[in-house]
């Protein structure tokens, strides 16, 4: 397979010598990839079609458990013009196993605290699914708030042998009430003060999927709805839900595929 796509890539190099494209050679697992293409009509990533904006934006996301090399078909009239790939980098991920914790450290325990979990996390998956065509994200970022790093993407611990979700963004830890600003311009499409993991949560859609979320905010101090420009204030951070000290989780995602902040392009 990998001879096939080798041998088309040359193919199409001599047909469509004059097709540029920015697309990396090499990414490393958790990137958040951007492009831009004036020539093609749809585009595959891995066989599933993404939107193109009109002005040729693109966007997708390699996720924390990639390994093989991500296949990009640009497509013309039914036609491939040019294939890429993007030869994905393996991560050296923290692993940290604890064992001989009590029980209600592992799982949360009572059947209201577990249907409340479930109404949050079905509520959270469907603003996930949101697709915007707003191109926020073609622009560079910024850091949301300065701070030491407490926790980095894709670390992940297992508890009691119990693996549990791997690290979906950064900490940063600061001082409660350090101020939270919106790390791209982007809609409020979330904002709550209390959720059970998180507590106070603001999600700004950036577009394409593209999804910024803050989590344990002390003040939520944006809207349902508003639109928001880079370094603007959005709230305040805290300590609120599952969280045993003043931080900043700060999490990017593209649809359900979240990505490494410290990756990003910053200013």
């Amino acid at each position: 397979m990998i001879l096939i796509i080798r041998f088309l890539l040359i193919y199409l190099s001599f047909n469509y010598h004059t097709f540029a494209l920015d697309l990396p050679e090499t990414a490393p697992q958790g990137s958040l990839i951007i492009g831009e293409s004036s020539t093609a009509d749809m585009i595959l990533v891995d066989g599933e079609s993404i939107k193109i904006s009109p002005d040729g934006f693109y966007v997708f996301a390699i996720s924390r458990e990639q390994v093989e090399p991500v296949n990009v078909t640009f497509i013309r009239s039914n036609e491939i013009i040019n294939l890429e790939q993007i030869f994905v980098e393996e991560q050296d991920f923290d692993i940290q196993r604890i064992d001989g914790l009590p029980e209600q450290m592992v799982t949360p325990l009572g059947d209201d605290v577990i249907k409340r979990i479930i109404k949050e996390n079905n509520f959270i998956k469907d603003v996930k699914k949101m697709d915007l065509d707003f191109t926020f994200f073609k622009e560079k970022f910024v850091m949301p708030t300065n701070g030491i790093i407490t926790g980095v993407f894709g670390s992940q611990r297992i508890l009691n042998g119990i693996a549990k979700s791997p690290h979906r963004g950064i900490d940063i830890a600061a001082e409660k009430g350090s101020r939270v600003i919106a790390c791209n311009d982007g809609i409020v499409i979330h904002a709550e003060n209390d959720l059970y993991y998180t507590g106070g949560t603001i999600i700004l859609d950036h577009g394409h999927g593209v999804k910024s979320i803050y989590a344990h905010l002390s003040s939520v101090d944006v809207v349902l709805n508003q639109q928001v420009s880079r370094n603007e204030i959005i709230g305040k951070v805290g300590s609120t839900g599952r969280s045993t000290g003043p931080h900043l989780h700060w999490g990017v995602m593209v649809f359900d595929t979240y990505v490494d902040p410290l990756l990003l392009k910053y200013n």
